[in-house]
């Protein structure tokens, strides 16, 4: 049997694909042709699926911890007995310290509505501390589309672009916006590609132009990019004079920036900076694709906004082959319900942030052991491994520890699991109903098969966990859910099944009849919403890091393209594919420190020390290494979450971002040396 459907869980994405179902049991997943956004492609990771549904170690039963935290020692429970422990030892922490003290952790996006249920769930039993991984990763991005001119924007997949910026992104490798077309689209066009990263990627092998900046210093490359394009006259006049607001405000910013201290912040050239800005401001239409690097350091923010005032002022938003601000497919919001809680969310200071009730994970954290501003006593853990994927792991380490209570959702053993107190199977794409909202359209994800022993999907554990409160509002299954949220787009979610794909309709320049979704009606280049809210109105520069004689070399990091952050080592493809975490630096690097290719090295960092195998790579400025991501080692009885953890190098104090809560995850000071 074939079934038309869309990927899932594997990454943040969600391709295109055919199911092939014999005897109930997958036998086959390919790309679907038929999909515009993706038209076949389909990666290693999501052909992988069906070794995560078939895993002989894959968790299938409820875990209740019967020795001490971490020690492994468990027993099977029933899917009822689970449940039940985990809502009597909420009602003891509500009871004891007040429902503000449960905190919800969730990771990495992967297009579904895990986060709206969560917070659903969270604000109905009353608390406000949501810490997912969103204040480093993509929200700021988002954000800066927000309150620059409404909504976050995309690139055109209808009509072809003259020129296409990847800006710290890896899109044939790691992309996670399922636009994967639009590369192609500019090959065959001859589209103009223009790429920022400071190592080698398949995405800079086939650009026109490739600049290597600092790590971290994107903000002092967007001011440049807007200088010369403001200075040289290259931005769009009629556009800026009736849709803008605050243009000479950026203009007297830019002023105080010289080209020759821009050179310094980024060690890209003058020339070059200004060949880049002068290609991208008249090559229109243009699009920018951004990445997580962009969100993970104390200009985050600020250094979105940059871009975001980059597309506007540029023309490029919403028009044919630019940047679409599109309608979407009107749904249920599940989060938009009474907020029971009493206190301030953790981290409330982060006013961005916290528009859309994002925690910073390093606050909510500490504050297990700091009681700060007040104590955290449970966490519920929905599709996370903090211990691998949050700053400082010494400090998760520690907030874990002192946690009265933890509950885990996941496939596998993590090193965050093996600290939990109940481990929840949760089923994978295809084995319950899923729904997904996307650019501009809705899709489902239908149940294919049935789940593997007492396997749920994360949003049908959150539902029983909230009968059993004896909660109000929720439901019995997720196509009941489904059906509600529906609702406002006129359909169920039987027919969006049996339909395929509903799209919104869209129309170009929206703005001119209808402006924009911002206070003023325009495009917000100096915004009084941030200035009320006690964030800088223009983009403005916090001081980077810089190395020390004692750290003197800069440390990045990167996504694997064989895995989503810390997912999927066990999975035998993708094990065999990328085997061992790899540091990766200059050969001049690495023979001024006396280190040898496919030897260990240790690499450090104020905060700890971790090793990795060592990897040449001639991209790389000699000042620079790039560390792997997210390694522990499923096959070891500790899980080695210690050994090769890049985030055992980060830290939660220093310069944080104003307006997310952002910490330094990119461009830290270090040193290498051999083992």
């Amino acid at each position: 049997m074939l079934t038309r459907t869309f990927c899932g869980k594997m990454c943040g994405a969600s391709c295109g694909i055919i199911v092939t179902t014999e005897n109930d049991r997958i036998v086959k997943v390919e790309g679907d042709p038929d999909y515009p956004p993706t038209k076949g492609f389909f990666c290693v990771k999501g052909k992988a699926i069906t070794e995560l549904i078939y895993h002989p170690e894959r968790l299938i039963k409820p875990l209740r911890r019967i020795g001490p935290r971490g020690s492994g020692e468990w027993e099977e429970i029933t899917t009822d007995e689970a449940v039940s422990h985990i809502a009597n030892k909420l009602r003891k922490v509500i009871e004891e310290h007040g429902s503000e003290s449960i905190a919800f952790h969730m990771g990495a996006n992967r297009n579904d509505l895990i986060g709206e249920f969560m917070q659903r769930l969270g604000k109905t039993i009353g608390t406000p501390n949501f810490a997912t991984v969103d204040n480093v990763c993509s929200k700021a991005r988002s954000l800066a589309d927000k309150f620059t001119f409404g909504q976050k924007c995309f690139p055109d997949i209808n009509q072809p672009s003259e020129c296409l910026v990847v800006w710290g992104r890896n899109t044939l490798d790691t992309g996670g916006e399922s636009r994967m077309d639009i590369i192609r689209q500019a090959k065959e066009h001859g589209t103009k590609i223009l790429v920022i990263d400071p190592r080698e990627t398949s995405m800079t092998r086939i650009a026109h132009q490739w600049v290597k900046p600092r790590p971290g210093s994107d903000g002092y490359l967007g001011i440049a990019l807007l200088k010369t394009i403001v200075e040289e006259g290259l931005y769009d006049r009629e556009f800026v004079e009736k849709y803008t607001i605050g243009f000479d405000k950026l203009h007297e910013m830019l002023e105080g920036y010289s080209f020759e201290e821009l050179e310094r912040e980024t060690w890209i050239s003058i020339d070059d900076m200004k060949k880049f800005a002068r290609t991208y401001a008249t090559s229109k239409p243009a699009v920018i694709q951004t990445g997580n690097p962009l969100d993970q350091t104390p200009n985050s923010y600020q250094s979105c906004r940059l871009i975001s005032i980059l597309r506007a002022v540029t023309g490029n938003l919403d028009v044919p082959g630019g940047e679409v601000v599109a309608n979407g497919v009107p749904f249920l919001n599940i989060k938009d319900v009474e907020d029971r809680s009493k206190r301030l969310m953790i981290g409330s200071e982060f006013k961005v942030a916290a528009s859309l009730g994002l925690a910073p994970s390093q606050d909510v954290l500490r504050a297990s052991y700091t009681s700060d501003p007040y104590p955290i006593k449970a966490s519920l853990i929905f599709g996370s491994n903090p211990l691998m994927t949050y700053a400082n792991t010494e400090g998760v380490h520690k907030a874990i520890m002192g946690l009265d209570f933890i509950a885990t959702a996941e496939f596998f053993m993590t090193p965050t699991a093996k600290y939990s107190d109940i481990i929840l199977p949760v089923a994978a794409n295809h084995e319950y109903d899923d729904f997904s909202p996307k650019f501009g359209h809705i899709v489902a994800r239908p149940k294919i098969i049935d789940p593997q022993g007492e396997c749920r999907a994360d949003i049908q554990w959150m539902n029983l966990i909230a009968k059993e409160l004896g909660l109000k509002g929720f439901w019995d299954s997720p196509k009941e859910a489904f059906d509600e949220i529906l609702e406002p787009a006129g359909l169920t979610y039987e027919e969006l099944v049996e339909n395929g794909p509903v799209w919104a309709p869209q129309k170009y320049m929206k703005y001119i009849d209808e402006g924009f979704k911002t206070a003023s009606g325009k495009v917000e280049i100096y915004s009084e919403t941030l200035k009320e809210m006690g964030v800088p109105p223009i983009p403005e520069m916090v001081e980077q890091i810089t190395s020390t004689d004692d750290y003197p070399l800069v440390m990045t990091s990167g996504k694997d393209s064989y895995y989503y952050h810390s997912s999927w080592r066990k999975l035998p493809t993708l094990r065999r594919l990328s085997k061992e975490p790899l540091v990766e630096m200059n050969r001049e690097t690495a023979e001024k420190y006396r280190l040898v290719e496919g030897e260990m090295a240790y690499i450090e960092t104020t905060e700890g020390r971790i090793t990795q195998k060592v990897k040449l790579n001639e991209s790389l400025d000699p000042k620079i290494i790039f560390v792997a991501h997210g390694w522990w080692f499923p096959e070891r009885e500790d899980l080695g979450w210690k050994e090769s953890n890049d985030n055992v190098l980060t830290k939660w104090d220093g310069p944080k971002c104003q307006a997310m809560g952002a910490v330094t995850l990119r461009g830290i000071p270090c040193k290498i040396y051999p083992v």
